[in-house]
């Protein structure tokens, strides 16, 4: 997901008012009418803003949960080399299912470089991002978690039982030294331990600040996938797993 100069500055307005025209953002920005709506549709498409009549309201954020908007821009650094490693297991042709991570977004421009690639997601910003990227793209439909971008529910379970791809990327909140990966939110963990069983590879992603940590709802171990991905060594880790 990108973010344009004014529409980060109109971020920055809502961060002082909870409301707020499009007139008015209008004569802040200098900026057209017609511009500031279009703008509001895309800040509200990526789970940003909350449209209503006349003008837009700031989202709220939710009791220990960064917004998509806010994890993209955490780590970016170690996220960046993070995909960049993972990249050198994308072929032509490969069917790719990313979970609602922001880690798992940055690979959207190592694959959009490869032919006939398709992606699978049941992230919106995600899905957003890789149509914008020109990737056949499916969104995973269902509901949308905590008012944030990432979907789960029945309508995400079923869609994720209709399909196998070839590759999984995913990443969670917490991994011990044992190799468990966990996290606290029980929805998108629920949908994750659905999207390992819906890929026949399957590659955690996953920065060094998650390291000797753990989170309420274990998700799997390490032993139990194909290859993780990290931006630095994990010296205490006890694991079988190939690690990139």
């Amino acid at each position: 997901m990108s973010i344009s100069d004014r529409q980060k500055q109109i971020l920055n307005i809502l961060n002082d008012r909870t409301f707020i025209t499009v007139r008015e953002l209008s004569n802040l920005t200098f900026t057209s009418e017609s511009s500031i709506r279009r703008d509001l549709t895309y800040l509200q498409n990526n789970g940003l803003v909350k449209r209503l009549h006349g003008g837009v309201s700031s989202i709220p954020p939710m009791a220990n949960v960064a917004s998509f908007y806010d994890r993209t821009h955490k780590n970016v650094k170690e996220k960046r080399s993070i995909a960049q490693k993972a990249s050198v297991l994308l072929k032509d042709g490969q069917t790719v299912l990313l979970d609602s991570s922001t880690s798992a977004t940055f690979l959207l421009p190592y694959i959009a470089k490869h032919h006939n690639m398709t992606v699978f997601t049941n992230n919106l910003s995600t899905a957003l991002h890789a149509i914008e990227l020109g990737i056949q793209t499916h969104c995973l439909g269902g509901r949308a978690i905590n008012g944030g971008t990432a979907l789960s529910g029945t309508e995400t379970f079923t869609a994720l039982s209709n399909i196998m791809v070839d590759m999984l990327f995913f990443s969670s909140q917490s991994l011990d030294s044992r190799g468990n990966i966990s996290d606290t939110t029980e929805e998108e963990n629920y949908a994750r331990k659905m999207m390992l069983n819906s890929a026949k590879t399957k590659v955690f992603l996953c920065d060094g600040e998650k390291f000797n940590t753990q989170s309420t709802y274990k998700l799997c171990n390490l032993n139990e996938i194909d290859c993780a991905v990290f931006d630095i060594p994990y010296l205490d880790l006890n694991t079988q797993c190939k690690i990139l």
